[in-house]
């Protein structure tokens, strides 16, 4: 083994076994990822799931695992895509380097939609600042409303486009890490609170839907919400993240989904099916 350098690629090895450095677990999500039962923390913070899936990681492996978490608050799985398309130093320097990726993103598409999404954006651009602000509050006021009025069963992402943009997010990070990498999808957390109309109807589907398309494509799936339902007394007053034993939960599920990889038991995601076909390969 190695120092971690790319030079003589074995694509039947995962990049974990091909060196002794510390390894690397990106994990590409939404706020989820940085927020407990109090509010935003520091994504370096313990008790979040991405550190907590690294610590059991490295306790069970013998080896430093760091974890470089890349998210936003509301980031959907457009805007993830867009990250690892068009950053350069995520796609290079963080995402080709990984041992170990987690998607964390379809939580706020799957949400359920009150204002159209598209006029939430355009209403930022509205001068002069006294009009901006009047229209987003009563944009605010009238989304669970809305929510109310259909039911619950619209989504800020129509299920169609977010199956688009879903596999070419997995693809693309496939792709950058030449399929050498443990992966790992996390499903979509439920919204409960006031705001989305204090139900989430679509949730139970759109969950297996997201997760069965993940494993289709390398990443083993986690569904968040068994996790995290036994704790949902103690959400966020925003009735949607996490507190702390709920972060534990995930957490540990995702180190155990990304280990067998990890170890060489278990296939990693393997090459996107045009990559793998232009190589002669199967995966």
């Amino acid at each position: 083994m190695n120092d971690g350098g790319e030079a003589g690629v074995d694509l039947d090895l995962p990049r974990a076994l091909s060196h002794d450095g510390p390894l690397s677990l990106v994990v590409v999500a939404d706020s989820t990822a940085f927020t407990d039962h109090l509010g935003p923390q520091l994504p370096s913070t313990r008790h979040l799931y991405p550190q907590v899936a690294a610590r059991q990681l490295s306790e069970r492996l013998g080896r430093e695992v760091i974890a470089t978490v890349i998210a936003r608050p509301g980031m959907t799985v457009r805007d993830a895509v867009r990250t690892v398309t068009k950053d350069q130093h995520v796609q290079f320097d963080v995402v080709a380097a990984a041992d170990a990726v987690v998607v964390g993103v379809g939580s706020f598409d799957h949400a359920p939609a009150g204002v159209p999404p598209s006029v939430e954006v355009l209403s930022a651009y509205l001068r002069p600042t006294a009009v901006r602000r009047q229209v987003r509050r009563v944009l605010k006021a009238s989304y669970p409303w809305l929510v109310n009025a259909t039911g619950g069963r619209r989504t800020r992402t129509p299920i169609g486009e977010f199956d688009r943009l879903f596999i070419e997010l997995l693809e693309h990070l496939r792709g950058l890490t030449w399929g050498r990498v443990a992966g790992a999808a996390v499903g979509p957390t439920s919204h409960r609170s006031r705001y989305y109309g204090r139900g989430h109807p679509t949730h139970p589907q759109r969950q297996a839907h997201q997760l069965a398309l993940a494993e289709q494509h390398g990443f083993v799936g986690v569904a968040s919400w068994p996790l995290v339902e036994p704790h949902a007394g103690e959400l966020n007053v925003d009735g949607i993240h996490w507190p702390v034993a709920a972060h534990a939960a995930v957490g540990a599920a995702v180190a155990d989904a990304l280990l067998p990889a990890l170890e060489g038991r278990a296939p990693t995601v393997g090459l996107p099916a045009t990559a793998a076909a232009a190589l002669g390969r199967d995966r």
